[in-house]
Order: structure tokens, then sequence, then C-alpha cells
């Protein structure tokens, strides 16, 4: 059990703040909770930001940083006068030994979160959800993506789910595992044939839909499934990134049996880039129909041009 410690973010007087404008940020320090704090700064919140760790360099106005494990106690008491929750904990990949499972990172935590909301008085709940979860799904990844959105819809909160697809930019850990294999390998493996399709969504405009719903009554009680502008093959994807980092690549096509054999004896050692799950989860794709986000929110614009961030600076 961690007790929680505020930061000294808070501040006394926060010129841009209105009352009521408070939000509890869970997984504030993760890729999409960075960048959906922004954006709520931005739009006048203050934000109660829920992590497992403090950064010293996280700490700015309005930002009232509480270090805890979500699952313990004490935290909650940081929570008292936010009118809404957002909720992002979840993990790709299972530790066990550390207890980081997807049973409890996805069902659990969003269960305690709901709880403490019952007992804060919170009546707004946003959720990240996955797209592909669903009760029959063939990973517990995406099983427990779907508990998990059982658990807010039968709360009884004002609640909305977003399913994103892929999410990139800077810092996703999508293209930074992807750069380093095109960066030093002139032929580059790829599981199967490379025609299953994924539909990158950029984090700004995921955080946008959030940040937009929390100050929107009419998508209470609605899923919204993200993806970007357009679908592009696993090929395409990798091509994309290469170009980005100025590089040109030659795609090797490794059967699916073989490959699936390969990450099936290498997945438990320390360091493997890839589990058998997440093979699965890529093969089967990634796509979705963006008309009911594009009608609430005005997403996707963004295309996706690979990780032109990732690309070294020229010299001058």
């Amino acid at each position: 059990m961690t007790e929680p410690i505020p930061s000294s973010a808070r501040q006394a007087e926060l010129p841009f703040s209105f009352p009521g404008r408070r939000v509890l940020l869970t997984g504030a320090r993760g890729f999409v909770g960075r960048e959906v704090r922004r954006q709520l700064l931005e739009r006048g919140w203050e934000v109660v930001a829920l992590s497992r760790n403090l950064r010293a360099d996280d700490a700015r106005p309005g930002v009232i940083q509480v270090a805890a494990d979500i699952a313990g106690d004490g935290w909650q008491r940081w929570c008292e006068g936010c009118s809404a929750a957002i909720h992002l904990v979840g993990i790709i990949r299972e530790r066990r030994r550390s207890g980081a499972t997807f049973e409890r990172a996805h069902v659990r935590a969003t269960e305690g979160v709901i709880k403490a909301c019952g007992g804060l008085g919170i009546r707004r709940f946003l959720h990240m959800s996955a797209l592909g979860a669903r009760a029959a799904a063939t990973t517990p990844y995406h099983r427990t993506k779907w508990q998990a959105e059982e658990a807010v819809r039968g709360s009884g909160l004002d609640w909305t789910i977003f399913r994103p697809a892929l999410i990139f930019g800077p810092g996703d850990g999508f293209t930074g595992a992807l750069a380093p294999v095109l960066r030093r390998f002139p032929l580059v493996p790829v599981f199967g044939d490379g025609r299953y399709q994924l539909q990158p969504i950029a984090v700004a405009e995921v955080a946008r839909c959030f940040v937009a719903a929390l100050e929107d009554p009419s998508s209470s009680g609605r899923t919204y499934e993200l993806g970007g502008p357009e679908a592009l093959t696993y090929d395409e994807v990798l091509r994309r990134i290469a170009s980005s980092l100025g590089l040109q690549r030659t795609l090797v096509h490794v059967p699916l049996g073989l490959a699936k054999l390969a990450i099936s004896v290498v997945q438990h050692l320390p360091g493997a880039p890839i589990t058998r799950d997440q093979l699965t989860m890529l093969i089967e794709g990634s796509t979705c129909d963006t008309a009911a986000a594009r009608g609430a929110f005005g997403v996707p614009i963004a295309h996706f041009e690979g990780a032109p961030w990732l690309r070294p600076a020229a010299r001058s």
C-alpha cells in the first residue's frame, strides 16, 4: 500500500481554474495521460494526476500530483472536489512477477476507481478501453478490457467509453519499438503476409475526444471507437516509419506458423519484443468505423506519417 504524496504543484490560487472544474486523471504519466493532462489544463481544468511515481519535471500550476498504487487506499482523499474522472490505466503486456496482470490492471483497477467515485460523489466517468474489446475475444487483453467496460456500464455513473485503435505520437511504444529495428537491419522481418490492417490515430486526437466528452453531456452512455482517417496494411505502416527516418528497407515475410513457434519459445525471456497474444492481436487487425467520433468530436484528421519525431535533427 502506497501513501499518496501531494506535489508542490498544487497552487493556492489557480487563475485559470473554475469551480467544479477539477478532474481525477488516472494513468496521468502514461503516453496518453500526459497529452490528456495538457489539454485539460488548456481548457481550464484543475487535474488530480494519479500515478505510481512522481517526477519533479511533471509539476506545474493546475496539477495536484498524487503518487499511489491505484489498487491501494488513501489516495481517494486527494480527489475531494472532483466533478469527473478520466480512467486511463492499462497495460499491453503482463508482468506476473511484479503483479502486473490484465485482471488487476484492467478489471480490478477499474472497479476500484468506480467505487472511489461513488464514495466521492463523482458522477461523470470517462473510460479508456481498446478497439477489439469483446466478451469472446481470443486474448486475455481484449477479454479483460471488455470486463472493465461491463463494470463501467453497470456502475450507475454517467459514463463514456472510448475504444482507440493503435495510438501514435512522440513517445508511443509502437513506433519507438520499430524504429531501432528499421535503423539496424536492411532486411526487416514481417510476421505473415503483412496485409493485416491497422488504423493509427494521433494521441492528440484521442486526448481531444476525452476532453471534449468531459464537457458534453450528450456523450454520456455512449461508446466511441477511435481510429485514424485511413486503414493501412502492416507493410505500409513499416514503410512509412522507415521513410520518415530517411531509410529504405526491404520487408521479408516470415511464414506465420514459423513466427508463432519462435515467439512461443522466446516470449518469456527478458526483453522479448513480442508475445504470442500480441502477435494474435496484430494479425487480427485493428480498424473501425469513425463516423460517430467524427460527428461528435471532429476526428480523425491526422494521417499516420511514420515517426518523424524520431529522426535525428539535421546538423547545422
